[in-house]
Formats: structure tokens, C-alpha cells, sequence
């Protein structure tokens, strides 16, 4: 009953996360040190003519949303690019598709120019920077089939971007699950074990990686983590049998397959989503048309979405 829950509540908050209706994001804390108050914000916003900060959590698909992730300072006053600054990051990446790589970098810049110094806001836009290039590298290197191939080509192009450091720091964690995943894969496999044998190999398995630990996660962590991993996901460009791998082992078989008809609904959303696109770009721009004729062509165009991928459509298309 526990894992059926979980699974139910992985596909709810999957949802959000993919577009099918609202979303839903886990609030933590936005700098540490704690930053200035919402009104010292506003205030230097209102001075300096910018739209208030949390205008960068606003709009679009993250409206309502508190901002995932944070900077950490260490006692130098200086950023450490540690997991919460790549929570960061994805959180504002999720809106790829929706608004361009250089307004998300902005959006980045303006949520956290109140709250750090020139010095540390330029280094960490520079982190963005690469972090950006890094995972468009990564897409593109593609799948070979060979998920042990492809997690040491990824963790060996990682660190040549990034330096052991830093690339330890953000995908050391997802690194060692992938080969938790993998090794979990081979024993499932193993055809020369009894079934008593490789429950067995199992249990030491996750023992030795420390999942079994993971019994203390609640079910809003579990959920987070999820949203956050499938982020990660789509911005790699990561192939459906690695998805399959690393949800398999964090959340079990059954939400994994429920985890991956996800993956594909979405899929379809933004194919209908692309396509109405461009079909409203070439009524907007024929100039033979009357305004009646536009608005009626507009209005067929829309017809085959609900009422509820209407809001949306309207949404991801306001800025077009």
C-alpha cells in the first residue's frame, strides 16, 4: 500500500513538474546566510528600477512557485558550488522552451543581484554559463546502449569542463546512484543466481551504496527529488533506458514505468505545443488577412486543446 501511495504521489508531482497542469516546487532556503528580507528586496528593486525579484519565479510555467535552491557562502564571503547551487540552476532552466537560454541567465542575475556581491554574482553566472554549455555537450554525446560507456564518458567530460571539484560536487551524487542502478541491473540479470542469492546481493548492494538509508526520506522529498531528477533529464537530453535506471533505483520499478509514460505524455505535449507554434507564426505574419479573418484562424488553431491546455498555450505563447 506504502509503495502504491509513492508511486501515486510520484506521478501527481511529476505531473506539475512536466506540464500537465500546474507546478509545484520544494521551497528551501534562498542563500545562506539568509538573505535580505522580502521588503529590504523590494525596496532595492523599486530603487534601481527592476522588477521585483521574485518576478523571476513568477511568470510563465513557475508562477507561484518558491524558488529551489541557493547559494552557500563559505567564510571568505565566497560562493561554493555545491548541489543546492545546481538545484538552482535547474530550477530557472525549467523554463527552456518557454523563454531563451539569455533570459533565463537574466532572470538568474536579477534574482540574485540584491542578494550578493558584483564578485559573487559574476562568478556564479559564470558557473551557469558552463553549466549550460556542460549539459548541451552531454546531450549530444548521445546514448551508445551501454549505460556503464555512457556514465564514464559523462563523468570524464564533466570533470575536463569543470575540474574534479566542482563536477564531483554536482553530479557526484547522481553519478553514484547511475552505478547503483547499473550494478542492481546486472544482478536482477544474473541468471546463475537463485532468487534467495540475489536477494541477498541486493540488500548488500544498496548497503554498501547507503540507499538503504533512504527508508528516512518523506514523501515530499520523494516527490521533490523526482521533479528535480526529471529536470535533469530533459536539459541532458538523457536516453529512456538511463530514466528508467536511475528512477528504478531511487523509487522502485513501478514508479519508474509510471515515471516514463510521463516522460512520453509529455513528449507529445510539446510536439503539439511546437506545432501550433508555427502554424501561429504563419498567421500572424500573413498580412492578406483581415483582423476577423486572423482571429477566426487563431481560434481554429487553438480548438483542439481543452480549456486547460488553453491557459497554458496562452501562457507559453504571450511573449512570442
Amino acid at each position: 500500500m506504502l509503495r502504491f501511495t509513492l508511486v501515486l504521489m510520484l506521478a501527481a508531482g511529476l505531473a506539475l513538474v512536466l506540464g500537465l497542469s500546474g507546478r509545484s516546487r520544494e521551497t528551501t532556503p534562498a542563500l545562506t546566510p539568509a538573505p535580505p528580507s522580502a521588503a529590504a528586496n523590494a525596496a532595492a528593486d523599486a530603487r534601481m528600477g527592476r522588477p521585483p525579484a521574485a518576478a523571476a519565479a513568477a511568470d510563465d510555467s513557475l508562477r507561484g512557485t518558491g524558488v529551489d535552491g541557493g547559494l552557500t557562502l563559505n567564510a571568505a564571503g565566497k560562493a561554493v558550488p555545491d548541489r543546492a547551487m545546481r538545484r538552482l540552476f535547474d530550477y530557472f532552466l525549467t523554463r527552456l522552451g518557454e523563454r531563451s537560454p539569455a533570459t533565463i541567465r537574466d532572470d538568474l542575475r536579477r534574482h540574485l543581484q540584491p542578494r550578493v556581491g558584483a564578485a559573487v554574482l559574476a562568478q556564479v553566472l559564470a558557473w551557469f554559463d558552463a553549466y549550460v554549455a556542460l549539459e548541451r555537450e552531454s546531450a549530444a554525446l548521445g546514448a551508445s546502449g551501454d549505460l556503464s560507456a555512457d556514465l564514464q564518458r559523462r563523468r570524464e567530460l564533466r570533470r575536463r569542463r569543470l575540474g574534479a571539484t566542482v563536477a564531483q560536487a554536482w553530479y557526484g551524487e547522481d553519478e553514484r546512484r547511475l552505478e547503483h542502478a547499473i550494478a542492481r541491473q546486472a544482478l536482477q540479470r544474473d541468471r546463475g543466481l537463485a532468487p534467495a542469492q540475489r536477494a541477498t546481493r541486493l540488500r548488500e548492494l544498496d548497503a554498501a551504496y547507503g540507499l538503504d538509508l533512504d527508508a528516512t526520506r518523506t514523501e515530499g522529498d520523494t516527490v521533490a527529488l523526482a521533479m528535480r531528477q526529471s529536470a535533469r533529464f530533459e536539459a541532458e537530453g538523457a536516453a529512456p533506458e538511463r530514466r528508467y535506471a536511475e528512477r528504478e533505483a531511487a523509487f522502485g520499478r513501478e514508479a519508474a514505468q509510471r515515471l516514463g509514460e510521463l516522460d512520453l505524455r509529455r513528449a507529445q505535449w510539446n510536439r503539439r505545443v511546437a506545432a501550433y507554434r508555427v502554424a501561429r507564426s504563419q498567421v500572424l505574419a500573413d498580412r492578406g488577412l483581415s483582423a476577423a479573418q486572423r482571429q477566426a484562424r487563431l481560434a481554429a488553431l487553438l480548438a483542439p486543446f481543452d480549456a486547460r491546455e488553453r491557459l497554458r498555450i496562452e501562457a507559453l505563447t504571450r511573449n512570442d
